[in-house]
Order: structure tokens, then sequence, then C-alpha cells
């Protein structure tokens, strides 16, 4: 009769040697046009009526008639093009919103970077999850000309809803660069399928011992 403590020791093998042979997946979750470098502004801006979804990668959000602005390279002393969440609407909160594919109990965290707010332009940036505030009148450094980075850790509930929206305070609330990171490398669904059923067999195997 075998030994059930070697058989316990064979699985447990079996099981480390699969685990490293498992592919996870990319800790980078795809944030489509989140630096907004995928339409090229011809001017100094372009803007986006809410409702439309011709700002690639996101819809367009907001009280109808209203719109948000996708500022070009050198606007405002800019290096790259940026969102202006404000648009023309300026004191009104209208804003952006992506879906993007996070996986249910994983934890992820989502930066983003907050140019302006101060004297001149002193507008803001209130933050979404899935309908839900995590963030209120995030501002950047305007009497440095320069961008402030803001980082959120949540646990996903499945697909991610993000969301962007000016504070209605003040003018001018540019975002850039919204990224999306697994806090830890997250095993490809159909490998911890196999692990699974290597699992079962082995506890239906143990059982009828």
């Amino acid at each position: 009769m075998p030994d059930q403590n070697d058989d316990v020791m064979k699985f447990r093998s079996i099981l480390l040697a699969t685990l490293f042979a498992v592919p996870f997946t990319a800790n980078a979750v795809t944030v489509i046009n989140g630096d907004f470098e995928s339409n090229l502004v011809s001017g100094s801006y372009q803007d986006y009526a809410v409702g439309s979804s011709a700002l690639t990668g996101w819809t367009v959000v907001g009280p109808a008639s209203r719109n948000v602005s996708l500022t070009a390279n050198g606007y405002l002393g800019q290096s790259t093009q940026q969102l202006d969440l404000s648009g023309t609407s300026d004191l009104v909160p209208t804003g952006i919103e992506q879906t993007v594919a996070t996986l249910t109990g994983v934890a992820y965290t989502v930066s983003f970077d907050v140019y302006t707010g101060g004297t001149t332009y002193n507008g803001g940036v209130d933050f979404f999850i899935n309908g839900n505030q995590l963030a209120a009148n995030l501002q950047g450094n305007e009497a440095g000309n320069d961008k402030l980075t803001y980082s959120y850790t949540f646990t996903a509930t499945g697909a991610s809803t993000l969301t962007f929206m000016t504070s209605v305070n003040g003018l001018v609330s540019h975002i850039d660069n919204v990224a999306l990171v697994a806090a830890a490398p997250v095993p490809e669904p159909a490998s911890m399928a196999v692990l699974g059923i290597g699992l079962l067999a082995f506890r239906r195997r143990k059982k009828s011992a």
C-alpha cells in the first residue's frame, strides 16, 4: 500500500514545478490612450463633446452640450499633449471614463499626473473608481509649471471603470499619463484551471486510497 506521506511529497514537488512553469500576466493593465497622444491636435486644442467616444479609449461624461479639451504639445508650456477636463465648460463637472479589464480580488494601483492648480488656473481633478470617489480637487504645481503624480490602490470586484472629472471650484484641470498596474503578478486563468484540475485529481486519489 502506497505511503500517503510519499504521495503528498510527490504532489508538492509536482505542484511546485508546475507553479514555476505557470505563465503570469504582466503587471500592467492596458489603459487605452492613457498618455492622450493617440489623437493629434491641430492648433492649440481640440474639443470633445459629452457623449463622444472620439477621444481614443475614453468616453466623455458630464452635462449635455459640454466638453473636454485635448491640448497640444507646447500649450501652456506643456511638453506633451494633455487633457483639460474642464474644456471650455470651466465650472461644470465634465470629464472622461474608461472601463479596464481588472480581475476580481486582485489589488491594483492607478496613477496619473495632474497639471496646473494654484492661482491663475486653480482647477482640480476628482477621481472615481466604479462611481466611488477616491479623491477630490487634486492639483498640480502651477508655480513650477509642473505636474504632481498621484496614485491610489484598490481591490477589483471585476472590470473597473476609471472616471476623472473636473472639480468645480476653479478653471483648467489637466491630467496625463494614466496607468494601472497589479500589485503582484497575476497567473493566467487557463494555468490556474490546470492547477485546480491537478489538485482535484490528487484529492480524489487520496480519498480512494
